[in-house]
């Protein structure tokens, strides 16, 4: 991979946290208020996870991808991608607050950056691909 292409994945990565950041908040802090209400952790983080993700598709779509074509499609691709990343912050959740003990609110901070991370790998290699397109170009 040259300087170029690191620099444009580094630039997107970078991009896709900050929008992706507006889903994680409102994530999280639907997951604290049903918490507060006396919600199960996990449908909490199922309903909070939802709509942060509904955000976040919005915002990446718009500003990090810029990708203004078959948004359904990509709606559909990027919540199985979020739905593979609830997986996997359900197994770490389950692991620390069912296994370890660790306070729910704790836990749920500990899930954001491994979720990240895989989600960011798989979007901007799937979802938000230019069609046609077998690998991202650097502009």
């Amino acid at each position: 991979m040259d300087l170029a292409s690191l620099a444009f994945r580094a630039r997107t990565m970078l991009l896709y946290t900050l929008c992706g950041g507006g889903g994680v908040l409102l994530d999280f802090l639907l997951y604290g208020l049903l918490l507060h209400v006396g919600a199960h952790y996990q449908v909490a983080n199922a309903v909070g996870y939802a709509a942060g993700t509904l955000l976040s598709f919005t915002l990446n779509r718009v500003f990090t991808f810029k990708m203004r074509d078959a948004p359904f499609r990509r709606l559909v691709i990027f919540f199985a991608v979020a739905a593979a990343g609830l997986s996997l912050s359900w197994l770490v959740l389950q692991i620390l607050v069912g296994q370890f003990g660790l306070h729910p609110l704790l836990a749920k901070a500990a899930t954001l950056l491994i979720v990240l991370a895989f989600q960011f790998t798989l979007n901007s290699a799937v979802t938000f691909r230019p069609h046609g397109a077998t690998r991202r170009s650097v502009p």
